[in-house]
């Protein structure tokens, strides 16, 4: 079995039916078979791409036995990773796989053609990207995303024109690296620029105002109450 053709970032799920996981990656989710062992039609192992991401899937072996280097140290830290697995009622639970897409809308309405049941429509999240959940055979949980382009900061709400897709704040809350500043520097900015500039509030007031506005944008929603 040669070294996996992919990116650095790989992730090996254990499947209790490797073929049909196989067949849902290629088949449903278009993923293309890199490398297979020992071969496609029966796999043990098999490496899927989509667009240089890599997922590899392979049956756990016979309990009590491990793969690959025989030494002790990894028998022993093979036998307890599939023993875990074994005993766990819903694999990969807390865990998710996001995969970049080019266009998350099309690529829903492809899988979704072929069989794929997503637990919802394509949605734009705060967080600057639009994505949809699949599960696979196993219950594996895939997020599928584009970066998305948002239509205001989700520090202020400030129009974003001209933002590029996945940018989240305005040029007024980041810092000269684009990242978000802190949230004195932000309520101050606000308080000072926008409601007692051009609302011209007194200061009381305008810090009112601002935390009462600040507090329900998505970068600040955990300040509300303190």
């Amino acid at each position: 079995m040669s070294a996996p053709n992919c990116s650095p970032n790989s992730v090996m799920l254990t499947s209790k039916d490797t073929k049909a996981s196989v067949a849902f990656y290629r088949d449903v989710l278009g993923f293309e078979v890199s490398e297979a062992w020992p071969d496609e039609n029966k796999p043990m192992w098999c490496n899927l791409t989509l667009d240089g991401q890599s997922i590899m899937v392979g049956d756990a072996p016979p309990e009590g036995e491990a793969c690959g280097d025989p030494s002790e140290a990894s028998t022993a830290f093979s036998n307890a990773h599939f023993d875990a697995w074994r005993k766990a009622s819903q694999p990969g639970a807390g865990i998710s796989m996001y995969l970049m897409v080019d266009d998350v809308d099309a690529y829903h309405d492809r899988v979704k053609g072929n069989g794929a049941a997503p637990a919802y429509e394509p949605k734009t999240q705060f967080y600057g990207i639009r994505d949809f959940p699949v599960s696979d055979p196993d219950g594996y949980s895939l997020v599928f995303y584009s970066p998305a382009k948002l239509e205001s900061c989700q520090s202020c709400g400030m129009p974003l024109a001209d933002a590029e897709p996945g940018q989240m704040y305005c040029q007024y809350c980041t810092t000269d690296n684009g990242q978000l500043k802190s949230w004195d520097e932000v309520f101050e900015g606000t308080v000072t620029g926008f409601f007692m500039g051009m609302q011209k509030m007194e200061r009381g007031p305008a810090e009112a105002a601002a935390k009462e506005h600040l507090t329900k944008m998505p970068a600040w929603i955990s300040r509300a109450g303190v």
